[in-house]
């Protein structure tokens, strides 16, 4: 068995983190980035290409259908989940807890539980600072995971909250 990371490292430290005594979520091949607005789409490539690097596959990138996201949903947030096909039909479930949040220019909020990484924003400034924030994340546990040298156990990423605004 693996010993998960305790505590990631950030380039831009985060305002509010709180880290979870929960499963953490364990990295398959199934595992894609889903987004809602294609404004945003090369900010994936880069979290793709952290992927390519270590598992020399490119995960997918792909859009969240209509019929999984409520449209107000859409509206209000740029959406990044990353997760299975199975668990993005449940993309309303996923969000609904989180629609009070009353995000800023510049912030996002970035959740990981044992079936999905969620990042929401109201903005591309947001977004693309929450992606900076995910390639700590993605870069530390994949170092973390290979240095240990058991290859044959989970990629893990352990549950977290976490919120920050550029500032």
């Amino acid at each position: 068995m693996s010993i998960n990371l305790r505590e990631y490292v950030f380039k831009l430290k985060p305002t509010e983190i709180t880290y979870l005594d929960k499963d953490p979520l364990k990295l398959n091949k199934d595992f894609i980035f889903f987004h809602n607005k294609i404004k945003f789409r090369k900010e994936i490539t880069r979290l793709q290409n952290i992927f390519k690097e270590y598992t020399k596959i490119a995960l997918q990138a792909s859009g969240i259908r209509d019929s999984y996201l409520k449209e107000e949903f859409s509206e209000t947030f740029y959406i990044i989940v990353f997760t299975t096909h199975e668990v993005v039909r449940k993309a309303n479930e996923i969000i609904e807890p989180h629609h009070y949040i009353d995000l800023k220019t510049g912030c996002y909020y970035l959740e990981s539980t044992s079936e999905y990484m969620l990042l929401l924003a109201k903005d591309l400034a947001g977004v693309k600072s929450g992606v900076i924030t995910m390639e700590d994340i993605f870069y530390q546990t994949f170092e973390d995971h290979f240095a240990q040298k058991n290859t044959d156990n989970y990629v893990k990423i352990r549950s977290f909250k976490l919120f920050n605004c550029l500032e």
